[in-house]
C-alpha cells in the first residue's frame, strides 16, 4: 500500500531510524536493484537487501504499484511491461525472503501480482478507506475512523496486502486511544508493530512501539512496557540517537518503579483505571 502513513500524528516523536535523504536513497537502491535483476545477480541483490532492510519493501513495491498504474493508465496497457515489472518484483521478493528468513514480503508481492481486475479495484478501494479513516481521525470523528480502519484491515488482509493491514491497525489504534479504549488500542498497535517488523519498515515499527509503551503505562502493564522500552532503546542506540536514548532510560525507570511498587508480574488494574 504505497501511500503515506499518518500514524505519526499520534505524537511528536524523534524517530531514531536514519532517513538518509529518503527519496534519494530509495532512488539509488531502486536503480541498483533494477541493474542486478537485469543481470540475475542474486548474490549482489542479497547484499543490497541486507544493507538496506527498510528499503526492500519500498523498492519492490515501486514495481508493483508501477505495474498497476500502467494497467490503469490505458485501455490497452503494455502488458509486456507489466509482466516484466511483475517478474522483477517476484525475483526481488524471493531474495528478500532468503535474506530475512521471513516470507511476508514474498507473500505480499505474490498476492499483488496475482490480483485480477476486481481485486485490483478492491486494493484501490482499500487505500481510499484508509484515507477516510485518517481524515475522520483528524476531524475528531473517532467512531467513523475506527470503523474505516477496521474495514481497511479486513480488506487488506483478504488481499494479502500486509502493508495496508498494518496501516489499518495503526488507524484503529489511534481511534481507540482517542476514545480511551486503551486495552484494544494496545492490541491494534501491537499487531501493526508485528507486521511492520516483518515487512522491514523500521520507522513504522518504532512509532508503533512508542504507542505501545504509552498504552502499557496507561493500562499498568509494567513488565511488558519495560521490555518494549528496551526494544525501542536498542533501536535508538543503533542509530546513535542520544535524545531518544535519554528519554527511554528515564521512562524505563518509571516503569520499573511502578512494577516494584505493584509487584511482579504486572498487578491487576483497579476498577476504572
Amino acid at each position: 500500500m504505497f501511500i503515506a502513513s499518518l500514524a505519526v500524528v499520534l505524537a511528536p516523536v524523534s524517530i531514531p531510524v536514519a532517513q538518509n535523504g529518503a527519496k534519494h536513497k530509495l532512488a539509488d537502491v531502486k536503480a541498483r536493484f533494477e541493474d542486478l535483476a537485469a543481470k540475475d545477480d542474486r548474490a549482489a541483490c542479497l547484499e543490497l537487501w541486507k544493507e538496506n532492510p527498510e528499503l526492500v519493501l519500498r523498492t519492490i513495491d515501486a514495481d508493483l504499484e508501477g505495474s498497476l498504474k500502467v494497467i490503469e493508465s490505458s485501455k490497452e496497457p503494455d502488458m509486456k511491461k507489466v509482466a516484466a515489472m511483475h517478474a522483477r518484483a517476484i525475483w526481488g521478493a524471493q531474495l528478500a525472503s532468503e535474506a530475512t528468513a521471513n516470507p511476508i514480503v514474498l507473500d505480499y508481492a505474490a498476492s499483488f501480482v496475482g490480483w485480477n481486475k476486481d481485486q485490483q479495484s478492491l486494493f484501490r478501494a482499500g487505500q481510499a478507506i484508509y484515507k477516510r479513516a485518517m481524515d475522520a481521525y483528524q476531524k475528531g470523528d473517532f467512531k467513523t475512523s475506527l470503523e474505516a480502519g477496521r474495514e481497511c484491515v479486513d480488506r487488506a488482509s483478504a488481499l494479502g496486502d500486509w502493508w495496508g493491514a498494518a496501516m489499518g491497525y495503526e488507524a484503529m489504534g489511534l481511534s481507540m486511544q482517542s476514545s480511551s479504549d486503551f486495552d484494544n488500542a494496545l492490541v491494534a498497535y501491537s499487531r501493526a508493530r508485528l507486521l511492520n517488523h516483518d515487512l522491514g519498515l523500521a520507522t513504522s515499527e518504532y512509532n508503533n512501539l512508542r504507542a505501545m509503551i504509552d498504552m502499557c503505562y496507561t493500562t499498568e502493564r509494567w513488565t511488558r512496557g519495560s521490555q518494549a522500552i528496551n526494544q525501542a532503546l536498542d533501536m535508538a542506540r543503533k542509530q546513535g540517537n542520544k535524545d531518544s536514548e535519554t528519554e527511554f532510560v528515564e521512562r524505563r525507570a518509571k516503569f520499573e518503579a511502578k512494577g516494584n511498587v505493584n509487584g511482579t508480574p504486572d498487578a491487576p488494574r483497579k476498577a476504572g483505571k
